[in-house]
């Protein structure tokens, strides 16, 4: 079964008036909730993850990524389990055309600022596995507009939707998959397409764009 939030109430205490003195009104009780310690603490884990998890992302397509963007470069945070490979090399391979593209038309990040709105968290602890549904909401100042007018940059606001499905490791929690719907992704995954058409779509994209000369 599927492990939710669990909510304990505070038992209420009842109490007999004395029958010399006037019955007096009812007392209203506040209910508070209180969280199981060990779903709150793998809570937390998890969120942790995301966190590292979202801070990569935004590093990778800043004006001073890492050198490369490669299979490995979330090592530890995503699962190498055979379950999150799909989504691993078609996840890297968005990310270096998303990149290359943010590169050539001065669209990097130059400032940015974004927040995780949680929907919920679904802990299965039997079969060890999270899925997780929150709001990304971000503000972007990009590369351009920096250049343009570096005492007022306009910004770029949005947010985007993501379920995220998690397994336990040895302990630790890793990313199985992180579905997803940006301009990219609208653009790269039609219905019925495997992992491996997707990646050949983004492998003949990267292509197009190392051929097309810088603006």
């Amino acid at each position: 079964p599927i492990g939710t939030d669990t909510f304990v109430p505070v038992p209420s205490s009842t109490s007999t008036p004395a029958l010399a003195k006037p019955s007096p009104l009812p007392t209203q009780l506040t209910i508070v909730p209180t969280l199981n310690p060990a779903l709150e603490q793998q809570q937390n884990e998890i969120k942790a993850v995301l966190q590292a998890y979202f801070d990569l992302r935004y590093s990778l397509l800043g004006v001073a990524p890492p050198t490369d963007i490669h299979q490995g470069v979330f090592s530890g945070i995503v699962s190498d389990e055979y379950d999150a490979r799909d989504f691993l090399v078609t996840e890297v391979a968005k990310l270096a055309v998303e990149r290359k593209w943010y590169e050539m038309r001065g669209l990097r990040y130059a400032k940015h600022e974004y927040s995780l709105e949680y929907r919920g968290i679904a802990i299965d602890t039997a079969g060890q596995t999270a899925v997780v549904s929150l709001l990304e909401k971000y503000a972007i100042v990009r590369e351009w507009a920096m250049e343009s007018n570096p005492e007022s940059p306009s910004v770029t606001t949005g947010d985007t939707t993501h379920k995220i499905v998690l397994h336990n490791e040895e302990g630790q929690w890793k990313i199985i998959s992180d579905t997803y719907r940006d301009a990219w992704w609208r653009q790269f995954r039609k219905p019925g397409m495997s992992a491996d058409e997707i990646l050949r779509e983004i492998e003949a994209e990267m292509v197009r764009l190392e051929a097309t000369p810088f603006p």
